[in-house]
């Protein structure tokens, strides 16, 4: 990645969620910081909070767990000041060029008629799709993977997606890559069909559902596969590695780059004109 960026070929880098796995120990923190400085002192470094930054028992995150450490989102707000409404509401969005980010947190609550579902909601009602023509939703847990979700956040953000033609989704938390179909309610209800170079694509132009994409493979231990993979599971990589994203107007591609090969082991385009 630092290659890319110093060849200039990188206009802003996501991190969605677990960002240092600190859990405590500030001296991580520094680590961590130091490491990616030669990335974020060149472009925008973009965040989602995830549970190694949030959760901790009786500290009003959504999921209980002690995953934290103790942090309590308190460093990870203080490093990694993003664009959001009010201190301990780590939602937000941006665009950049052709794209709209709508970035929620997994870690609060996103339960229905909560503030930050009723946030969801008119963020992605109110794109201007004239001119951000691609929307994607990104935060940290998945609703879609081999290794199991959380039904209800399926269940209650899904239909705030497909209501608002999300074109694809990311998430991070397990520590693999996997890549849907067009997907709802578990449910493939379109195809991707290969171009003329073999590449999956997904023709957006008349719009069924979003893309779905985990991209928890950047540097913490793999995450192993089932043997076993839901029918609406196309792609599923267990290496490290990251995604490389470009857009425009019509086009919008995505290759899974492989960090110790610097191959592209997945890649894909989704398509509207």
């Amino acid at each position: 990645m630092t290659e890319e960026v110093e060849n200039g070929n990188v206009d802003s880098i996501f991190h969605i969620g677990d960002i240092s796995y600190a859990t405590g120990f500030l001296v991580e923190w520094d680590y961590f910081l130091n490491l990616i400085t030669p990335l974020a002192s060149k472009v925008s470094y973009m965040t989602a909070i995830g549970n190694h930054e949030r959760d901790y028992s009786d500290s009003g995150s959504w999921y209980t767990g002690p995953d934290s450490g103790g942090e309590c989102g308190v460093p990870y707000e203080t490093y990694f000041p993003m664009p959001t409404p009010a201190k301990d509401k780590p939602w937000y969005s941006i665009e950049q060029g052709s794209v709209h980010f709508t970035v929620i947190s997994t870690e609060h609550d996103w339960t229905e008629k909560s503030e930050q579902y009723e946030w969801m909601k008119t963020d992605m009602a109110s794109v201007d799709r004239s001119k951000t023509p691609w929307l994607v939703f990104t935060g940290h847990r998945p609703m879609y993977s081999s290794l199991g979700a959380d039904d209800q956040f399926l269940e209650t953000i899904e239909p705030l997606l497909l209501n608002n033609k999300v074109d694809l989704v990311l998430f991070g938390h397990v520590h693999n890559y996997e890549r849907t179909c067009s997907i709802y309610k578990s449910e493939c209800l379109a195809m991707p069909e290969k171009d003329k170079n073999g590449i999956d694509t997904y023709d957006n132009t008349n719009y069924t559902a979003p893309v779905q994409a985990i991209v928890g493979m950047a540097g913490f231990s793999l995450d192993k596969f089932p043997d076993d993979a839901p029918s609406w599971s196309l792609v599923r990589i267990s290496e490290f590695g990251y995604v490389r994203a470009h857009a425009t107007k019509n086009e919008l591609k995505l290759e899974f780059v492989n960090s110790d090969t610097k191959n592209v082991d997945d890649s894909f385009i989704i398509t509207k004109k």
